[in-house]
């Protein structure tokens, strides 16, 4: 069962799930909003690892804060991209932290599960603080850009992705939706000739940073939920 909850604002998080009604609900999505949107604006676009984000927050979309205590359920999952209401949306489980191959595993359920479920399923990437990554191949590279502060999966509409991008916007107002170019182009090539020169490590660094503010931002609200914090893998 997915309890949404719409905030009176249009641009705070979403909320979803059994603790979404919960008296500290909302200024917890609102932590972790922030949080993220540290990942985007100090790692994503200072880096420029997207090359069509203009604006973080309208890249967002709509940024649904899943508050289940339990493993990602897509049945949850698709009931909150159904509720929504934005061709752009960042699923985000912020109180679960299950190994990146299980999580991954769940994105492959979901995006299986929205081919059955929406006329034109969106294209997915998966985010995840542990995923395996390294710096001396591109496209290993790609799961370390891809370390975010908590599991989330974001989803864009068909043609407004390219291989390796880390974050899409939707087009600025008055303004046409981005056209795919007409050659394929490698975003994750393009970030590593970027980045393997002395790129890797200040960036690491910054993640680490937002990380760590992550743990202690989030470490009140875990208590007030009744949630454990989740542990970093070794």
């Amino acid at each position: 069962m997915c309890y949404f909850h719409r905030p009176m604002a249009a641009s705070a998080p979403l909320l979803c799930g059994p603790l979404a009604g919960h008296s500290v609900a909302s200024r917890f999505a609102a932590e972790v909003h922030r949080i993220h949107r540290r990942y985007a604006v100090e790692v994503v676009a200072a880096n420029r690892l997207c090359p069509f984000l203009r604006d973080v927050d309208t890249g967002f979309g709509a940024f649904v804060v899943m508050l289940d205590p339990g493993e990602p359920s897509v049945e949850a999952a698709i009931l909150a991209v159904r509720a929504a209401g934005n061709p752009v949306i960042h699923l985000v489980f912020p109180l679960v932290r299950p190994l990146p191959s299980l999580f991954e595993r769940f994105s492959g359920r979901l995006a299986q599960a929205l081919k059955k479920a929406l006329h034109d399923p969106p294209v997915m990437a998966t985010f995840h603080p542990d995923l395996a990554g390294e710096a001396s191949e591109a496209h290993r590279m790609v799961g370390l850009l891809r370390r975010a502060p908590d599991p989330f999966v974001q989803l864009i509409p068909e043609g407004m992705h390219e291989g390796g991008t880390v974050f899409a916007p939707l087009p600025a107002r008055g303004e046409p939706a981005p056209v795919a170019p007409p050659e394929p182009v490698d975003t994750a090539q393009i970030n590593f000739a970027k980045l393997k020169d002395g790129g890797v490590e200040p960036l690491l660094a910054r993640m680490a940073d937002i990380r760590a503010d992550r743990d202690r931002s989030y470490a009140p609200f875990l208590e007030a939920l009744g949630v454990a914090p989740v542990a970093p893998v070794a």
